[in-house]
């Protein structure tokens, strides 16, 4: 899992970069560096670029910060539920840039690709998390690593063990 998580790093650090670019240029009033595909101006422009006052950009920043320090936690700590923290932050990412794509598609007409490629990001994020959970969810559920012995067993092992005293 270790790689997964390293994994998850590393993403956390790509989309923070495309998130500080997008804040940066907001708050310098600078124009966008932009491919011809899309339209990033009118994306970052438009009234559904900010919330509460603060450019979405910077809310994605955060938000990839955090993951950042709690998959690191995660893994230096042997933390699943540090894990699930990060996983839980990767969702509620993933279903604000769903939000915002559909912005994107259906109301603003235009795609911005910094935007787009944000979203591939947490989505990629989202399922390694997605594994890394799975995978310790029998700690996350207080479940013993050892096997459990049903109580079936638990007679028949009381029984042998009789047994053998009654023969020893």
């Amino acid at each position: 899992m270790t790689g997964l998580l390293v994994m998850a790093g590393l993403l956390t650090v790509g989309g923070m970069g495309i998130a500080a670019y997008l804040t940066f240029v907001h708050y310098a009033d600078q124009p966008i560096v932009c491919s011809s595909i899309g339209d990033c101006e009118l994306v970052n422009s438009s009234t559904y670029a900010s919330l509460a006052g603060l450019p979405v950009a910077l809310l994605g920043a955060g938000a990839y910060a955090s993951m950042l320090l709690l998959v690191a936690g995660a893994w230096l700590r042997r933390s699943p539920e540090m894990l699930l923290a990060a996983w839980g932050v990767a969702l509620a990412s993933f279903g604000f840039s769903m939000y915002l794509t559909y912005i994107e598609l259906r109301v603003l007409y235009a795609i911005c690709v910094y935007c787009v490629a944000s979203a591939s990001i947490v989505t990629v994020l989202l399922a390694v998390l997605s594994v890394c959970v799975w995978w310790v969810r029998g700690e996350l559920l207080g479940e013993s690593e050892e096997p459990q012995i049903r109580e079936d067993e638990n007679s028949q092992i009381s029984q042998i063990s009789q047994m053998e005293i009654a023969e020893g």
